[in-house]
């Protein structure tokens, strides 16, 4: 039997479109109620306040208050369209004898897909990728990093709830590794049909999560859950993911994070407040997020206090020999690679084989290996740049350097001997540089060890001149200058590698309509050493002895204190470096 429309109970809304409630849902209200817009309620809350028996509250509107709760002596109920009620006053509201209700399990699934969606769009760099496509300056594709695995990573869930156990459910079927954080454990079964592990500590969870998923309730216990100390527990190649509320985030904690590469990435589904102010969109710009770094199944789980070594493409190849002798000697494991344009393509069999098996893998141009008992990495480079890319991967370099959390950086590397100048010619051909931050912890032991740092030289030797200053000169040393600069300062809002903030909001779950990725500033020294050797072409393997021994004095890489060669381990790789010789029947 059809009620009649007088007899309706009046219920208040928002508004209908715009910010308020789609018209089809409008109409099925309207087959059991009538209606009233807030904006016309205001007009005369005196006539319409005594008919309301019902607020129907979406997306936090209208804002029920006591001045809004006096004014409606007949109300017998408040409707929240959401699972959250974290913005209704329920203690003050009962009183009054007024219920609360909400939706409990209506968009669980919604969210659920938003949060992989998050997920994959910040491992992925759809988001970048889409950006490149449409920018109109865009005139060809280049090659472009594919971001982080999915498939095989570890997902953290905390809060297990409905919409926490949908997330896990779609983490299994990439493969996923799952974890979760709850007040209260999930049953046996629960946890096996989704493949989930309980973490009895949520700090257990940051620590071994690639992507850290929030999806718990707002409380006063949950408020400010992720701040600094959790974030600096999480590995710096995590993301994090916030589906809850915007308040379970430090903000200023996040923000810090992620402009000193705390974490590799955020991806929000909400904010605080929401919309952000245009204060904060102002730094915002659209910029593909480079982080050139593919980490393999066995990487460790960050590089945080590691010192790296690398070498610098410069004369003789000395210092690509030298990390050539340090992996293979330590044995070390490969552990991922780097994925740009900026160096000349190049592939082969494994440098380091010790077996017939090894020998077959397929190995890239440039690569990182690390022995983690040592908290040491090492980055060996086997081409050239490609030209006009030099400032392109020093930067690229740096910013990985920076949010991987390497303790120091040493380049090894080599300048021209025929360009020395008389008072580098009386001493030992081994230099060294320090950024200020390093000299500091530094300078006092290398100093003991006999080394002489890299002299600074006039642009005229013999004229002198008040004006000009002594300038640093590494002829031969490719990037070893410009990467010994930009560590002096490094600013993150000159890196091609941006700190990505993805702010999503929806309607109904199910539309996306804002992404943002936001580069904030951030300049600081990276603790950064040079370690180089005069040379000339030619063969220069015993360079390359002089210079990895001189680095063992500072580093003890090996406990063997003595200087022969033979304590260090010669890759089978380098019986190809000169050929075969000269053949004796030539003569």
């Amino acid at each position: 039997m059809e009620v009649m429309e007088e007899d309706k109970p009046w219920a208040l809304i928002s508004e209908v479109e715009e910010q308020g409630y789609i018209k089809g849902v409008t109409d099925i209200m309207k087959q059991h109620f009538q209606i009233i817009c807030h904006r016309d309620f205001v007009k005369n809350p005196a006539l319409h306040g005594p008919k309301i028996q019902a607020v129907f509250v979406w997306n936090t509107c209208p804002a029920v208050k006591p001045s809004l709760l006096t004014s409606l002596p007949a109300l017998k109920v408040v409707a929240n369209g959401g699972v959250g009620i974290d913005h209704l006053d329920v203690p003050y509201i009962s009183s009054l004898g007024v219920k609360v209700t909400n939706t409990p399990g209506v968009v669980s699934d919604a969210t659920a897909d938003i949060a992989l969606g998050l997920l994959l769009a910040s491992a992925r760099k759809i988001v970048e990728g889409h950006q490149i496509s449409v920018d109109p300056k865009t005139t060809h594709t280049q090659q472009c990093p594919m971001g982080v695995e999915v498939t095989g990573s570890t997902l953290g869930i905390i809060g297990m709830g409905d919409i926490g156990h949908k997330i896990a459910q779609r983490g299994k079927g990439f493969d996923m590794k799952i974890l979760y954080y709850n007040r209260k454990r999930r049953s046996v079964e629960d946890e096996q049909a989704v493949g989930a592990s309980y973490c009895e500590s949520m700090d257990d969870l940051l620590r071994s999560s690639d992507f850290v998923m929030l999806a718990v309730n707002l409380t006063p216990e949950t408020s400010g859950l992720i701040s600094h100390r959790e974030l600096t527990l999480m590995k710096p190649t995590a993301t994090l993911i916030n589906v809850s509320r915007g308040l379970v985030v430090d903000q200023d904690a996040l923000v810090k994070a992620l402009q000193c590469g705390s974490i590799r990435a955020a991806a929000l589904d909400v904010t605080h407040p929401e919309p952000l102010p245009s204060a904060c969109l102002a730094p915002c710009v659209f910029k593909p997020n480079s982080n050139m770094f593919i980490a393999s199944q066995n990487s460790p789980s960050g590089f945080k206090d590691f010192t790296l070594v690398m070498p610098a493409v410069a004369v003789g190849n000395v210092g690509q020999l030298a990390v050539d002798l340090i992996v293979s000697t330590l044995n070390m494991s490969r552990v991922g690679y780097l994925h740009t344009d900026c160096l000349i393509p190049m592939a082969g069999n494994n440098p380091y084989p010790t077996c017939k098996e090894d020998a077959e893998e397929l190995h890239t141009a440039a690569e990182v290996y690390t022995a983690v008992e040592l908290k040491l990495a090492v980055l060996q480079i086997r081409t050239p740049l490609v030209q006009n890319k030099s400032k392109k991967f020093r930067q690229l370099l740096m910013s990985w350097i920076k949010a991987s959390g390497f303790s120091r950086t040493v380049v090894l590397s080599s300048s021209h001997a025929y360009q020395r100048n008389d008072q580098q010619l009386q001493s030992t051909p081994l230099r060294y540089l320090l950024t200020p931050g390093l000299q500091k912890v530094s300078e006092d032991a290398l100093k003991e060890l006999g080394w002489r740092e890299m002299e600074r030289m006039l642009a005229f030797p013999g004229i002198t001149d008040s004006s000009t200053e002594p300038q640093l000169y590494i002829p031969g040393g490719g990037i070893t200058k410009g990467l010994y600069t930009d560590g002096m300062q490094y600013d993150a809002t000159k890196s091609t590698l941006p700190t990505t903030v993805f702010s999503f909001k929806s309607v109904l779950r199910n539309t996306v309509v804002n992404v943002l990725v936001v580069v904030f500033s951030c300049a600081e020294e990276v603790p950064l050493a040079v370690l180089l050797i005069f040379c000339s072409e030619g063969d220069n393997i015993p360079e390359a002895f002089a210079l990895v021994n001189h680095l063992n004095d500072w580093l003890h890489l090996l406990d063997n204190s003595s200087q022969e060669p033979n304590k260090w381990k010669i890759p089978t790789s380098w019986s190809l470096l000169f050929g075969s010789g000269i053949p004796p029947a030539l003569f």
